[in-house]
């Protein structure tokens, strides 16, 4: 039996995810791809995640099928019903709301699991809230900060420019635990600890960090993305058409955008997340390579997760049911993280980190 079959194994996510499962001795392991990557020690197959049947040739017999092909606009709930049929659990590297609620949908065998949100944001992005939790259980405002000058392949640009209600709302904030439109504006040329450059922070309140929030009993969450390059907030700005060809467009703009602002330079993803309470500050820090990088590492530790038997059988998102400590403890491990740390005194990390990016 396979233990876990990665699907889009020859994509940024899928490779990384994959790799990561072969150096910790995971297996038997099977990637799936229309060209499949030469990994030795691995099942190879050539499959078209569009094509129902070949989907469910390619979950035959594997124990966690580890979807990291997309746009998940694209797919949706295709890959976890070949799953369900297969009778192998389930995990997703993509999100959120939408995608849940269809995962949840599909008739699956008593016992089986299912986990999506599995990737960089959702995904870290809301266990680093319950992290902080532990460090500070008093905590009750919540700040992150999340990008950086990084890359966009085709089909991260295209789930990016779809996002709709169902991921967040842009210039939200929570306020007594209660979301409000418009409760922030933007900020350009902006110093945030640990980013290695000046930054526009664009407000936006996702519904994982909503979720989470109210979970911990938050009061107060401002919540940016962060950019460091022009031309990728050019492409956002310039809107994304409601038809599916005209999303395809506006991923190809944004993709290209980023290639141009990241031109010459090193790319990195910096999720930086404080939380305040009466007895002080903890924040979170992790400098990483990319965010294709960090997606395919929380993938793959979700999908061990699930594999070792620590998720209960249901439908999860991944920031609500993996342990924070032991997860964030085995993501500062991985090698495309470069830092990732606890502190009470987040301006300490400038000083420590400046020759790391």
């Amino acid at each position: 039996m396979t233990a876990v079959a990665v699907l889009g194994a020859s994509g940024a996510v899928g490779r990384v995810a994959l790799d990561l499962l072969r150096s910790w001795g995971v297996g038997p392991l099977r990637a799936g791809a229309r060209r499949p990557p030469d990994a030795d020690g691995v099942e190879q197959v050539a499959v078209d995640a569009r094509d129902p049947a070949a989907l469910v040739r390619f979950c035959a017999d594997a124990r966690v099928v580890l979807n990291c092909a997309g746009p998940a606009v694209d797919l949706t709930d295709a890959v976890a019903r070949a799953a369900a049929q297969a009778g192998a659990d389930y995990v997703d590297a993509a999100g959120d709301d939408a995608l849940y609620a269809a995962v949840a949908a599909v008739p699956a065998a008593v016992g089986r699991v299912a986990v999506v949100s599995a990737g960089m944001m959702p995904g870290l992005s809301g266990l680093l809230p319950r992290l902080l939790a532990v460090h500070l259980p008093d905590g009750e405002r919540l700040t992150g900060h999340v990008g950086g000058r990084d890359r966009f392949t085709r089909t991260a640009a295209v789930d990016y420019v779809s996002a709709d209600e169902s991921f967040g709302w842009p210039a939200a904030a929570l306020r007594d635990g209660q979301v409000v439109p418009g409760a922030l504006r933007p900020c350009a040329d902006v110093t945030v600890p640990t980013f290695p450059e000046p930054v526009t922070a664009q407000p936006y309140l996702g519904t994982e960090t909503a979720r989470i929030a109210a979970g911990l009993g938050l009061r107060q969450v401002d919540w940016y993305s962060v950019f460091a390059g022009e031309r990728v907030l050019a492409a956002l700005r310039s809107g994304t058409p409601p038809d599916a060809d005209g999303k395809h467009r506006a991923g190809e703009l944004l993709h290209r955008a980023a290639e141009l602002d990241l031109f010459g330079q090193r790319p990195y993803q910096h999720l930086v997340v404080t939380l305040d309470g009466a007895s002080g500050t903890r924040t979170a820090v992790v400098h990483s390579t990319g965010a294709s990088d960090l997606t395919g590492t929380f993938a793959a530790l979700t999908a061990r997760a699930v594999l070792a038997g620590t998720v209960p059988a249901g439908v999860w998102h991944a920031a609500e049911v993996l342990d924070p400590v032991v997860t964030f403890t085995e993501l500062a491990a991985a090698p495309s993280v470069l830092f990732a740390s606890v502190v009470a005194d987040v301006t300490a990390v400038d000083r420590y980190e400046e020759d790391v990016i």
